[in-house]
């Protein structure tokens, strides 16, 4: 027997399931919901370098982002640079992950990528709620 769609509050289980309309909607629920997480994803927010009384500094994570891979750019060792942009209230968290070379010094290389990109941070940008950088290694290359 088909029902009528003005009538739907009035539907057992077993008669919604039976109905288009019933999956036209679930269908809609979890579009609406997969388009609220992709724009979740892909929202780049600005990020805040310090403010004044003059006023603030933004900054792109785009160019966060660059200005890390530049920071490898000319180091020995450190292939393939990816950044990520970690947030903890108002503080500012760089996930590096880089990829090594097999004859590298992993423990000489995380420190001076560390203090290079820390000095940028605190001393060129002046970051004030920049708390640091961590180091992921994602793969070894060959030499």
């Amino acid at each position: 027997m088909p029902l009528n769609i003005e009538s739907f509050w009035l539907w057992d289980l077993q008669d919604a399931i039976a109905e288009p309309f019933w999956w036209y909607g679930w269908l809609l629920l979890i579009l609406l919901f997969l388009l609220i997480w992709i724009f979740n994803k892909t929202k780049r927010d600005l990020v805040e370098i310090f403010s004044d009384e003059d006023g603030g500094v933004l900054v792109t994570p785009h160019a966060l982002q660059e200005l890390v891979s530049k920071s490898c750019f000319g180091m020995d060792g450190i292939d393939s640079p990816t950044t990520k942009i970690l947030r903890n209230g108002s503080k500012i968290r760089l996930v590096v992950r880089i990829r090594v070379n097999t004859d590298c010094n992993v423990k000489e290389t995380r420190k001076v990528l560390k203090e290079k990109l820390e000095h940028i941070m605190f001393e060129k940008l002046c970051f004030s709620n920049f708390e640091g950088v961590d180091l992921i290694i994602k793969g070894f290359s060959k030499t």
